[in-house]
């Protein structure tokens, strides 16, 4: 029974439907922008197919980095709307392309630096708890005595037994 609840594809909501109709129809009417946003975020998507984490928050980092390496691009297509060969101007020059990548690696950079940063940061923390932990219990030691520790030996009525 779990495996068919499993299996079982989600049905997209109504409220799902017509967002999905609304963005296909912006994406029509803005079809300048959305061809360099589509050639332009190859990066995003392609790290989108690959990051399997729960969280996605790689996908996040380098499409946002990446959408701002495309945004000028984007502007600049709004702003000469009346020439429709702009886009293939602006797609076929190599350096709007490598700006436009260089900006998802650069969110590639920052994703990395920023997860080593904060794994470091926790296990220094979590190292530091530890000390915290033992002197906590050294002190509980001294003042309840060595039989609160667990490793002494039991009779059956549950005193320590002297060796």
């Amino acid at each position: 029974m779990a495996a068919k609840k499993a299996k079982a594809k989600k049905k997209m909501s109504l409220q799902g439907r017509v967002l999905l109709i609304v963005f296909m129809l912006t994406a029509l009417v803005f079809y300048k922008i959305t061809i360099l946003l589509l050639i332009g975020m190859l990066p995003t998507i392609a790290v989108r197919l690959v990051d399997k984490t729960p969280d996605r928050t790689k996908v996040l980092t380098v499409g946002f980095m990446n959408f701002a390496g495309c945004f000028p691009y984007c502007l600049q297509i709004f702003d000469k709307a009346h020439q429709s060969a702009n886009v293939l101007f602006v797609l076929a020059n190599p350096l709007n392309i490598v700006i436009m990548y260089a900006a998802a690696v650069l969110g590639y950079i920052i994703e990395w630096g920023i997860v080593g940063f904060v794994a470091t940061i926790m296990v220094q923390r979590g190292r530091q708890r530890l000390v915290d932990i033992k002197k906590t219990q050294e002190n509980i030691v001294k003042k309840w005595g060595p039989e609160v520790t667990g490793d002494m030996q039991l009779d059956a009525q549950g005193f320590a037994i002297d060796k």
